[in-house]
């Protein structure tokens, strides 16, 4: 025997002259029978129960705990809760014979004591041979070769060893000081590190006819069979088109198949339709144990997350007006009695192209931020005078608006981009020669548009809230409310950070409202009344 077990036994004997003395007198006053007198040197065991054999399993769950807690102190262990099971108890001392035993007309009570040295030898040789059996067990799940076998079989381990108390006690070794609960927990926490998790779905638009799954794999490749897998779905807090609602989450536990491979629900909740969701999927491997904060530890290390925007109708969400290619007349129109030099009247041409009816709003926006777990929001973007999600965007520069027209052609795999002067003016005007984009009557009735003194907004408005201001091909907003970015400017030549915008804004008069009239502001600024909307380029059919 080594000098260090030794002195544990040593340590074990002394607290448990210690444990007896302090703890059984009191214990004693209100459960133990009086003819039960205490000596030094034993483990004490007490039981009730409706029969005589609840009573003996109880004294001996008492004595097997007590003589436990006696070890776990020595071997200074704290905060340890011993959770044995019954076969647990049932297996241990199994020669022993009841010390003090009730009457046949008394409830049934029973009284177990064991010697100190008597206890350290059985459980010596029940330990020695629950050593042997989970070490093997052990060792067997690590040479599996599917990862999820190799966790469940470790997990097996840390089970029995939390159901026999000896997960802070029973070593690896005999003579060893290494915990076989350490080994199982780092078989655990290696083969759950290695776990590879594959979304078949990549950040970005999502509809009915998407298909999710997942794959789960080890890191060289293989596949993790009947892995338990915990999936949640959630509605992050951003601006929405819709009115806003509370959105639970979604969770579920599923299961990979032989190849690794889970599908994924999508909720079928209504409040999960067009807006943003996020999918998390992790291991769920506490779900075997728990008790385990280890366990559960692993499973949020394993997480990972998808981003998603889900439409019902991905034409719908963003709805265009073909524009023909050819010639038209640009600049201000023979009736407009306030056109400026600058905006004479000339003939322009463009190609075919079709241009989104609606400014991109603060839910678009915001809905690009997300996907692309881009934290620089905008100016303006937490003020509430201005961050309502049916509100254009502004506060954003051209740069910013030209990244986001690249993202979503990349999404919808068309190329998208900001118009040009004379492509933003042809759809304005509708194929009419108008001064507004609804006719030739002034917005001052307070019905057509949002401008400087409209009587119903004094920062921006819901895009739409004027739907007299409509052109003729449907198109809104398109005076007033925010101004909006061009790829021109206007009358320049040469290298410029300046670019023309049109429309004119909340912040403008009647006058600023008109088509023709324009102005060119640095580029690289946002501006809290400048928005934009995108053109689609078209094909031209030969």
């Amino acid at each position: 025997m080594s000098k260090e077990m030794k002195r544990n036994r040593i340590a074990i004997l002394l607290f448990s002259v210690f444990f007896v003395l302090t703890n059984w007198s009191v214990f004693a006053k209100d459960t133990v029978p009086e003819l039960v007198k205490q000596e030094e040197g034993y483990y004490y065991g007490y039981g009730k129960g409706a029969t005589v054999a609840e009573a003996q399993l109880a004294a001996k769950r008492d004595l097997i705990e007590n003589a436990l807690a006696a070890e776990l102190k020595a071997a200074n262990v704290k905060s340890y809760k011993l959770e044995l099971s019954d076969d647990a108890i049932k297996a241990r001392l199994t020669d022993l014979k009841p010390y003090t035993q009730s009457k046949k007309k008394e409830p049934p009570a029973v009284t177990y004591r064991i010697k100190f040295a008597d206890w350290e030898k059985k459980e010596k040789a029940y330990t020695d041979n629950l050593r042997t059996d989970l070490a093997s067990r052990l060792n067997t799940s690590k040479n599996k070769k599917n990862p999820a076998d190799k966790i469940a079989g470790a997990v097996d381990v840390l089970a029995r060893l939390i159901k026999e108390g000896q997960t802070e006690l029973l070593s690896a070794q005999p003579e060893g000081t290494e915990l076989l609960s350490r080994r199982a927990e780092a078989l655990c926490s290696d083969v759950s590190k290695s776990l590879v998790f594959t979304l078949s779905v990549k950040d970005g638009f999502v509809g009915p006819k998407t298909k999710f799954a997942v794959k789960v794999t080890d890191s060289s490749g293989t596949a993790a069979s009947g892995l338990s897998l915990a999936v949640s779905w959630e509605a992050p807090d951003l601006p929405a088109d819709s009115d806003a609602t509370e959105v639970l989450e979604v969770s579920s536990v599923i299961k990979t198949d032989s190849l690794g491979n889970a599908s994924i629900d999508y909720p079928v909740a209504e409040e999960y339709r067009d807006r943003a969701v996020m999918l998390t999927v992790q291991s769920a491997i506490a779900r075997l144990l728990p008790s385990s904060a280890l366990l559960k530890k692993l499973d949020a290390q394993s997480a990972v997350e998808g981003r998603y925007v889900y439409f019902s109708d991905l034409k719908a969400a963003f709805p265009s007006v073909a524009v023909p290619e050819g010639e038209f007349n640009a600049g201000a129109v023979a009736q407009d009695t306030r056109a400026q030099k600058k905006e004479a009247a000339h003939v322009a041409s463009t190609g075919a192209y079709a241009i989104d009816l609606t400014p991109v709003t603060n839910a678009r926006y915001a809905a690009y931020l997300y996907l692309t777990q881009n934290d620089k929001a905008p100016d303006y973007f937490d003020n509430s005078d201005y961050n309502q999600g049916k509100q254009p965007v502004v506060g954003i520069s051209l740069k910013e608006a030209e990244d986001y027209a690249a993202w979503l052609s990349e999404q919808l795999g068309v190329t998208y981009r900001l118009p040009t002067e004379e492509e933003w003016e042809k759809a304005a005007r509708a194929g009419a020669e108008v001064i507004y984009p609804w006719g030739d009557q002034s917005p001052t009735d307070g019905k057509r548009a949002n401008y400087r003194g409209n009587g119903k907004f004094s920062k921006t408005s819901p895009v739409g809230a004027f739907e007299n201001g409509n052109n003729a091909w449907g198109m809104v907003d398109v005076a007033g409310n925010v101004a909006e970015w061009t790829s021109s400017a206007h009358g320049i030549e040469g290298e410029t950070n300046l670019r023309t915008v049109k429309g004119g804004s909340w912040m403008d008069g009647p006058t600023e409202l008109r088509i023709s009239n324009f102005r060119n502001i640095d580029s690289k600024n946002g501006y809290a009344d400048v928005g934009f909307r995108l053109v689609q380029v078209q094909e031209v059919s030969e």
